[in-house]
């Protein structure tokens, strides 16, 4: 029998050309970061197949504001995802959830820095992507409530 509690959370963080993609254990606690996908036609029908393959029933998009708490041109271009996105979600019983990400960029590059790799590694940009996307996802798992 299939234990309804157990399933995942899958964070992207939208970029032009490609989007970071972190995902949570089933019971919800560790966000790890699974890379990123290339922003491109295909890329709705790649995160349905992932929100399938990883038993997921939340996405996390992070919402790009700026500091000052407005829109963005990015804001905008998020935006326009999301609800081709929420589209698609909706007819599989998938909840979709923005999130502030304000600041992620920014952690992702400390993290990635402290993690003492290569340089050349380090400025990979899929790396910050995925970082971020972890950032996103993992701020937001703390924030649920827990049992006992």
């Amino acid at each position: 029998m299939l234990d309804s509690n157990r399933y995942r959370i899958l964070a992207l963080d939208y970029g032009t050309k490609r989007v970071g993609v972190a995902v949570s254990d089933e019971g919800r606690m560790l966000a790890t970061a699974r890379g990123t996908i290339e922003n491109n036609q295909q890329l709705i029908k790649r995160i349905l197949s992932l929100v399938t393959e990883e038993n997921v029933r939340t996405v996390l998009l992070g919402m790009p504001r700026t500091l000052r708490n407005t829109e963005s041109a990015m804001t905008l271009e998020v935006t326009k995802f999301r609800n081709r996105l929420q589209t698609a979600l909706e007819p599989i019983g998938v909840q979709l959830e923005t999130r502030d990400e304000r600041l992620t960029s920014i952690i992702a590059g400390t993290n990635i820095a402290e993690r003492g790799m290569s340089k050349s590694r380090r400025e990979q940009k899929g790396i910050h992507d995925e970082e971020a996307a972890r950032i996103i996802l993992q701020e937001y798992l703390d924030s649920l409530p827990r049992p006992g």
